[in-house]
């Protein structure tokens, strides 16, 4: 008869389960196929529905020697169960023995265990458990009197901690505890004697030689007997085990954090090397722009007063031609009517004029691009942070004038008397760079959704507004008056990589930037206040004097 016909055996289920003897059938995979109730009531299991349950989700609880006994009869041999005392599901200690042995179908072929048990007598408990199990046992068996002493013990506590077992029943246990754990042990000692069925916990006891060994206890307290039962378990190795996985897990930790760390600095640098790259590329443009452009300005500049100076000694001239020859003859006549001579006289000087105004501002732009290219400069110098602020204010120009579909953003200096700062001036210009540009960008976004006369109406603003702070600092406020920024935004504007814009319109490195070279290369402070639907205020604050900082 195959297994399947074994297992689906009504008759053989009933007869089992109608047996007076403790008895149990599992299948090859542990499986339970049929108990008697006199097994269910042995191991506590109550009038659940237990078909289809293993080995383990029934009977955990067994001692390793009955698990080793199961796996041998799965192998085809008779087995026997030494009595051990079992603590059932509803926390009630018993003694228990019992037999293993194969169970085989009409063709001798192996189909499961059969598996009886039957509790010990108090007579054979008594005989058996201090005769055998005491002595045999690896785990530390005691009784303990409430009086805090051991009253028997079996070989093991020796063998574990070193000290005869005179001397162990000569002390009370809590001697042996280690001091973190004796609150713990007094707490659970004092409920196995208040009547508590069941405690397990762990602690250190010492050795005879100094040395700690970490026990794992099981206690039942015997009430009517005004004892403690307890087994303790040996659990040293593994605790060492345990501790090196955390020491091990915390170094891991530690080392990813690390590399995260690093990974993000790594990072961080590669972006501000490709931002320091960029405005370095900048500013090499700008100045060469600034160069090719200085050259003709400064030949038309110089050659303009010459021009000047001509042109007013050829009118004096004309003048006193005029005033001798008051009747000049009719083709001088004629050509003088033709050429609008009198308009001439008068509009050449404008003109020249004009041209000095537009050749001065040209000669301004320039200054204002040299300035502003300054990023390669390695060293501190001395400079007028007015002039840093103008620079960056002409470069965007350009977006700061009036566009067809928007008036002019205001640009307000307030400018106090500052003396000159010792700061690296292409750094310093690029901070001046990210924030205002950035002041620019709330505006148009605010703006994007108001009408011209709207606009027009209550106009778009950039203060920018300077001052002494304290003795040896200066202060520099870039004020403007749109939407404001989220409080939960303004807290991560200096992390690197945050960004509200979309993808490709910012790297979320501009403001980070700034404040390492306000805060790290110079020194100072750069902070954000904003009140949502008032505007947004970025305060700078450097020292004056580098040295005295």
């Amino acid at each position: 008869m195959e297994n399947s016909n074994a297992l689906n055996s009504d008759r053989l289920r009933l007869a089992i389960e109608q047996s007076p003897v403790a008895i149990a059938l599992f299948d090859l995979q542990t499986r339970l196929v049929a108990c008697s109730n006199s097994w269910r009531k042995d191991f506590g299991l109550g009038d659940r529905d237990l078909a289809g349950l293993s080995y383990k989700d029934l009977v955990s609880h067994t001692p390793k020697q009955w698990q080793d006994a199961y796996r041998r009869t799965l192998q085809g041999y008779t087995s026997s169960c030494e009595p051990h005392l079992l603590t059932l599901p509803d926390g009630t200690a018993t003694w228990m023995q019992g037999k293993l042995a194969p169970w085989r179908d009409e063709t001798d072929n192996l189909c499961g265990v059969i598996w009886t048990t039957e509790m010990l007598s108090e007579a054979e408990q008594a005989d058996f458990g201090w005769g055998n199990v005491f002595k045999l046992s690896p785990d530390l068996h005691c009784i303990a009197g409430l009086d805090g002493y051991l009253k028997r013990l079996n070989p093991a506590w020796e063998l574990v901690l070193g000290y005869s077992l005179e001397d162990l029943k000569s002390r009370p246990f809590v001697e042996l505890v280690h001091p973190d754990d004796l609150e713990r042990t007094l707490e659970a000692a004092r409920t196995l004697a208040e009547g508590g069925v069941h405690e397990t916990f762990e602690n250190r006891y010492c050795c005879r030689d100094g040395s700690y060994r970490w026990l794992q206890w099981t206690a039942i307290s015997l009430v009517e007997q005004q004892l403690i039962y307890a087994v303790a378990r040996d659990i040293t190795r593994r605790k060492h085990t345990e501790i090196a996985l955390r020491e091990s897990e915390a170094q891991l930790r530690k080392k990813a954090n690390h590399l995260s760390q690093t990974l993000q600095e790594l990072r961080q640098t590669q972006m501000q090397l490709m931002q320091t790259e960029k405005m370095s590329s900048l500013g090499q443009l700008i100045a060469g722009v600034a160069h090719e452009i200085n050259n003709p300005v400064n030949f038309i500049y110089g050659n303009l007063v010459h021009a000047k100076e001509y042109t007013e000694d050829i009118l004096g001239l004309l003048q006193l031609y005029q005033d001798c020859y008051s009747n000049p003859s009719p083709e001088i006549q004629d050509e003088a009517d033709a050429i609008d001579l009198e308009f001439l006289v008068d509009d050449l000087p404008q003109l020249l004029s004009s041209m000095m105004v537009g050749a001065n501002r040209i000669k301004d732009i320039v200054a204002s691009l040299r300035n502003f290219s300054r990023m390669d400069e390695a060293e501190m110098t001395l400079v007028d942070l007015h002039e840093g602020i103008d620079s960056t204010l002409t470069i965007l120009q350009n977006r700061i004038k009036a566009k067809p579909d928007r008036p002019a953003i205001a640009i307000v200096k307030e400018y106090s008397d500052l003396p000159k700062i010792e700061c690296f001036v292409g750094q310093l210009n690029q901070v001046f760079m990210n924030i205002i540009s950035n002041a620019v960008d709330a505006l148009e976004e605010r703006d994007r959704d108001r009408t011209y006369q709207e606009v027009e109406a209550h106009p778009s603003s950039i203060r920018i507004c300077t001052a002494k702070h304290g003795d040896n600092a200066v202060s520099i406020r870039i004020i403007d008056n749109g939407l404001g920024i989220e409080e939960t935004i303004r807290d991560r504007l200096f992390e690197p990589f945050f960004t509200t814009k979309p993808i490709g319109k910012g790297t979320g490195l501009g403001l980070s930037i700034s404040y390492q070279i306000i805060t790290d290369k110079h020194g100072g402070t750069l902070t954000c206040r904003s009140v949502e639907g008032e505007g947004t205020e970025f305060e700078i604050v450097i020292p004056i004097n580098q040295i005295d900082n």
